[in-house]
């Protein structure tokens, strides 16, 4: 008997993939499930999803495909609801400045959704520029663009911070 195929993969990759994948897309849905809305049921739809997909073949990482399902699946269930989204989980590194780890959190959440998604794709999922780019949708310069913007804002915000706290 053939092995059943799951859009462009087996049964069996497919699941060594959700298992792989599924505490980090369960993350991403926990920072942008809107109020009212399980984010485990929004990573189960992600996955249902991956697993409905026909076109997906195996190129890249499979977290940066399921990043972009998952995006979709959150921006579907916010329709016209702003996302709510809560701090991240990772640290950037700081060099002379006098900025406290505490100054971080509050300066992400002043970043708009755009920005804030790319530097938590590529910093706090640790995905590269390509792979930012697949999951939001967008060419890697325009990554490349909002990770920049990102980054100057909140140097800039965090001076600010420094200068007045």
């Amino acid at each position: 008997m053939p092995r059943r195929e799951t859009g462009g993969l087996d049964t069996n990759r497919a699941r060594e993939i959700a298992e792989e994948c599924y505490d980090d897309v369960l993350a991403y849905c926990r920072r942008h499930a809107p109020a009212g809305h399980e984010a485990a049921d929004l990573a189960q739809e992600t996955f249902l999803r991956f697993v409905r997909a026909q076109g997906y073949r195996e190129r890249g990482k499979p977290i940066a495909y399921l990043m972009r399902v998952a995006r979709s699946v959150c921006v579907d269930a916010s329709r016209k609801r702003r996302l709510e989204t809560v701090s991240l989980d990772f640290e950037v590194a700081a060099d002379e400045s006098n900025v406290r780890d505490a100054d971080l959190g509050p300066a992400l959440m002043r970043l708009s959704d755009e920005l804030r998604e790319a530097v938590e794709l590529r910093f706090g999922m640790g995905l590269g520029m390509n792979e930012v780019a697949q999951a939001l949708g967008i060419s890697r310069f325009a990554v490349r663009r909002r990770i920049k913007a990102a980054l100057k804002a909140l140097e800039e915000d965090l001076k600010e911070g420094g200068l007045d706290g």
